[in-house]
C-alpha cells in the first residue's frame, strides 16, 4: 500500500517507506513563481507560487514593450501540518529558495477592445529537507510556464485581465530520492486579475488562479485541483516621496478536489489549505523600473509545509 500524505507514518515505517513518505512530502518544485509554489498537492506543493501576484497584477506592458519581471523567494519551513496536527512529521525542516524570471510582452493592436499580451516564466529552485533522520537536497530548473494569451482592459483607474497558461516540468525527478528538482506534474492554470487605483495615493489588487493538475506518471499520484487568490494594497505615505508605496499583502490557497493515487483517494483527500499575510514595500525608479520587498507569514495550514515567505521582486524594460 502506498504512503499517504498528511498521515504520520514515520514513527513505524521502514527506511524505504520513510524515503517514500519524504518524497511525497516534498517534490522540490515547491516554490515558485512562482511561481514557484503553485501547490496542488503531492507533498502539499503546487507549481504556482501562492502569494506571488500581490503587486499590480492587472498591469501589463505598453503595446510593443517587453518587460523582464523577476521573483526571488526564500521559504524556510519548520513543520509539516496535516489536517489534524500542526506538526505531523518529527524533526521536519525544509528550506526552498526559488527564482522565476518572466518575459512579458504586449503586442500591437487590440481584440474586443483588449490589449493582447504573452508571457513565459522559467523557475529554478534549491530545496533542502531534513526529517525522520533522513535528509536531501536538490538544485536545478523546475518548470517552464507558458501563457501565450492575456486579454487586458484598462481605464485611468481600473485594470483587468484574463489569461491562461500551462506548466511544463523540465527538471529531473526521481521517486526514490528524498527531494527532486521538479514536481514532475504538467498543469493548466487559468488567471484573472484586477487592479483599482481610485486615487493617486491608494490602490488595491487581487489575482485568482484555478490550477488543474495532471497525474505524476512516476508515482501515479493525481494531485487535487486548487484555487488560489493573491491580494495586496498600497499607499503613498508621503506626497514628497511619490516613489514609495507600503501596504499589506497575502494569499488564500484552497484545494477543492481530492488527491488520488492508483485510482484511490489518498487518506481523507489530503486537501491543501494555506493562508498568508504580511507587509510589502515598493520603490519606483523611473517607470517602469521598480523593486519590491515583501513578507508573508503562513497560517491555517493543512497538508503542507508551514513557514514564512520572503520575497524580492523587480521589473525592468528590455
Amino acid at each position: 500500500m502506498q504512503p499517504e500524505c498528511g498521515d504520520n507514518h514515520l514513527l513505524n515505517a521502514s527506511e524505504d517507506d520513510v524515503k517514500a513518505i519524504l518524497k511525497t512530502l516534498l517534490c522540490a518544485g515547491a516554490l515558485l513563481i512562482c511561481r514557484t509554489q503553485a501547490h496542488a498537492t503531492e507533498g502539499g506543493q503546487t507549481n504556482w507560487a501562492s502569494g506571488v501576484q500581490t503587486i499590480y497584477p492587472a498591469l501589463v506592458p505598453a503595446q510593443g514593450q517587453t518587460l523582464w519581471q523577476d521573483y526571488f523567494v526564500v521559504n524556510p519551513n519548520g513543520a509539516y501540518s496535516s489536517a489534524s496536527q500542526k506538526s505531523s512529521v518529527p524533526g521536519f525542516r525544509a528550506t526552498a529558495i526559488a527564482n522565476a524570471a518572466r518575459l512579458f510582452h504586449t503586442w500591437h493592436g487590440t481584440v474586443l477592445g483588449a490589449n493582447i499580451s504573452s508571457s513565459a516564466i522559467l523557475a529554478v529552485n534549491s530545496v533542502t529537507l531534513r526529517a525522520g533522520g533522513h535528509s536531501g537536497n536538490a538544485f536545478g530548473p523546475n518548470w517552464l510556464y507558458l501563457a501565450p494569451l492575456y486579454l487586458s482592459w484598462h481605464t485611468p483607474t481600473f485594470h483587468a485581465y484574463l489569461g491562461e497558461g500551462a506548466f511544463l516540468p523540465i527538471g529531473s525527478f526521481s521517486k526514490t530520492d528524498v527531494v527532486s528538482e521538479s514536481t514532475n506534474v504538467f498543469g493548466f492554470n487559468q488567471e484573472a486579475a484586477v487592479t483599482w487605483m481610485p486615487t493617486k495615493r491608494f490602490d488595491i489588487s487581487a489575482e485568482g488562479e484555478l490550477q488543474i493538475n495532471a497525474k505524476n506518471g512516476a508515482t501515479n499520484y493525481k494531485s487535487g485541483n486548487v484555487i488560489n487568490i493573491d491580494f495586496g494594497a498600497n499607499y503613498m505615505p508621503f506626497t514628497s516621496l511619490p516613489q514609495l508605496r507600503i501596504g499589506p499583502n497575502g494569499f488564500i490557497t484552497s484545494q477543492f478536489t481530492n488527491d488520488r493515487q492508483y485510482g484511490q483517494r489518498v487518506g481523507d483527500g489530503n486537501r491543501l489549505q494555506k493562508f498568508g499575510l504580511g507587509p510589502q514595500i515598493i520603490w519606483f525608479f523611473k517607470p517602469p523600473y521598480a523593486v519590491a520587498f515583501k513578507w508573508q507569514h503562513e497560517f491555517g495550514v493543512e497538508n503542507s509545509m508551514r513557514g514564512d515567505r520572503y520575497w524580492l521582486q523587480f521589473q525592468i524594460p528590455l
